[in-house]
């Protein structure tokens, strides 16, 4: 057996809670057909896997997604199904995973971190980026890719570009999604990327850096039982934190490759939009940037708005503007705290 290879992680846990009413706790948009010919799932692992082979694909979910993520990716392995009792956020997931290929003897070997929700094109260019970022990782840097910007967009972090390490940079700092304004900045001054949220790195270098910046976290998941499916009660007390607080801002190692495809976050309505995500028939008159997601086959008419969205579920029309976007997770939240049977 190869001990030195490339695996990818898929990380599909989330609810999807800003794609709210089509993404709900019982078919999270990760499951769902969106851009055609097949989930964003399906797409996501079909892509690592010309990469990795369908071997070398992981995905952690939620437990009670165990049955459809089984169903949507058939030539997954079995133990290659890691199930959360309960969401600890990126941190966690991403060191359970790198943990549970140390325990399989893989600690030399790399591993690519992805959302399961992007768009990307061409698969020839992603291929590409992979393989810049994997030489660095196999040199003991902690790598991402970095997407070259090309509007002054809010909703994205930022990465800021530093010392040159071929075929990349180091990370000279990362930037929480910014206001207009600052986006403006970081768009003319050509110092930054946007932050795509995928890693790269070897398995015993992502232990140690974990292990050094949130060693509390490092010490509860040596120590998780090695099993695929573990408790809530041993999982559940794990700290809660993202990837990017807790090790890669801290760390000195941090390095970036510009991505070398075009890239979409489907991570809420307006961004679906940009992705070309559409569903059901409209009439758009004296309007821009609106986007139809309808379930139900009724007609869909938008007059004299722009920047919008309307999406029509079998018990949900939402009809909201791009500058609210980021208020649906707040919605969903209020919705939830009421024990709403419409999420």
């Amino acid at each position: 057996m190869n001990k030195k290879r490339r695996f990818a992680v898929i990380m599909a846990g989330g609810r999807g809670t800003r794609f709210w009413p089509a993404s709900t706790k019982a078919r999270p948009k990760q499951f769902m057909d969106l851009l055609g010919g097949g989930t964003m799932l399906q797409k996501t692992a079909s892509r690592f896997a010309n990469i990795t082979g369908a071997e070398g694909v992981l995905v952690v979910t939620g437990a009670n997604y165990k049955t459809i993520a089984a169903n949507q990716l058939p030539l997954l392995p079995e133990k290659n199904l890691l199930l959360e009792p309960v969401g600890r956020n990126t941190a966690a997931c991403i060191g359970w995973a790198a943990e549970t290929l140390r325990r399989r003897g893989f600690a030399e070997s790399v591993m690519i971190v992805a959302a399961s929700d992007h768009k990307i094109e061409p698969v020839d260019g992603f291929e590409k980026t992979i393989a810049n970022a994997t030489m660095l990782a196999e040199s003991g840097y902690l790598c991402t890719i970095g997407i070259t910007p090309d509007n002054p967009a809010t909703g994205y972090g930022y990465l800021q570009i530093g010392e040159e390490i071929k075929p990349g940079n180091r990370v000279k700092s990362f930037k929480e999604k910014p206001d207009s304004v600052t986006a403006e900045k970081y768009l003319t001054s050509g110092e930054y990327l946007w932050n795509s949220g995928m890693f790269i790195w070897r398995v015993d270098s992502f232990l140690s850096e974990l292990e050094k910046h949130m060693p509390d976290l490092y010490k509860a998941i040596v120590q998780l039982p090695d099993t695929t499916a573990p408790s809530l009660e041993d999982y559940g007390t794990l700290e809660s934190e993202s990837i990017d607080y807790g090790v890669m801002e801290k760390t000195d190692k941090a390095v970036v490759v510009p991505a070398h495809f075009k890239w979409s976050d489907i991570g809420d309505w307006p961004g679906a939009r940009g992705a070309g995500v559409n569903m059901g028939e409209s009439l758009v008159i004296d309007s821009e940037n609106s986007l139809v997601f309808d379930e139900t086959g009724r007609l869909t008419v938008i007059v004299g708005l722009n920047n919008v969205s309307v999406v029509s579920t079998d018990k949900v029309t939402l009809v909201m503007s791009d500058s609210s976007a980021q208020k649906i997770k707040e919605l969903v939240n209020a919705l939830d705290a009421k024990g709403s049977d419409l999420i």
